[in-house]
């Protein structure tokens, strides 16, 4: 008699080995597909850092060398108003300037900043020392003409503001106590390098002693603040100077402030 195989059994030798080498299979094909997956996730990863740190490089490159065009464009303009000022008086133009077919600065100030106010021989005179004389004004520039709109006029005594003549005329008159918002007739320096006399500020009596500021307005809300009396050595304009280089949003810009009677900068700062 023949019996049959108990159910408890399993399957036969042969077809257990068979389903153990699917299993095997199975796992090893797992593996493979992670292991693919793995090396597919740490390639990405490599060429994104790769692609990030080559593009922060570029940058950083772009970055130095807009710096360096900023720079070159402070000394382009000094050296130019220094070179004109030996013979005339001293001007810089305004713009951009190439230096290569994809390296440039450009020179752009407002209005305030390319107002030189010379200081150095200012004094008091007329009647009693009641009025500021010898300063003088110009335009740093031959690319734009700079209107004053308004000077607002600071001092440490009692005396009150009378009359404001520049260039001759008188661009203001009446009483004002300090600080004194003179709205005078507005003047214009055009782009003719030429220097204009403040030929007096008149107060209503002795300034001896006294300690005077002058703001200047400009019709476009720029100014220019300083200490006109005592004299001092000083005629200043500012430079300002954007390094830039084609197809890059990057640009770096410096100001500098040059005191054309020292013949030196006195400010230099990026901003």
């Amino acid at each position: 008699m023949i019996f049959p195989p108990p159910l408890w059994g399993g399957l036969p030798a042969g077809q257990a080995g068979l389903g153990r080498g699917k299993t095997n299979s199975g796992i090893a094909l797992i593996a493979s597909v992670m292991l693919i997956v793995f090396v597919s996730i740490a390639v990405l990863s490599i060429t994104v850092f790769i692609i990030q740190r080559l593009t922060q490089n570029v940058a950083q490159q772009r970055s130095a060398s807009a710096i360096d065009l900023a720079h070159a464009g402070i000394q382009n303009a000094l050296y130019f108003y220094r070179f004109r000022d030996l013979t005339g008086n001293g001007y810089f133009t305004l713009g951009q300037i190439n230096i290569d077919a994809d390296n440039y600065f450009v020179l752009s100030d407002a209005a305030g900043e390319l107002l030189m106010v010379n200081t150095s021989t200012a004094a008091l005179g007329g009647a009693s020392n009641r009025d500021l004389l010898n300063l003088s004004i110009q335009n740093a520039t031959n690319s734009q003409t700079i209107t004053i709109n308004r000077m607002v006029v600071t001092w440490n005594n009692a005396r009150t503001l009378r009359r404001i003549r520049i260039n001759g005329a008188v661009v203001w008159s009446g009483t004002l106590t300090s600080p004194a918002n003179a709205d005078i007739t507005n003047f214009t320096l055009n782009t003719t390098p030429t220097i204009y006399p403040i030929n007096e500020l008149r107060f209503s009596g002795n300034m001896t002693g006294a300690t005077i500021s002058i703001q200047f307005v400009m019709t476009d809300g720029s100014i220019r603040n300083l200490t006109v009396f005592p004299a001092s050595n000083n005629n200043i304009v500012t430079v300002t100077a954007t390094g830039r280089t084609t197809g890059s949003n990057i640009f770096r810009t410096i100001k500098a402030d040059y005191n054309a009677l020292t013949a030196r900068i006195v400010n230099y700062a990026e901003q």
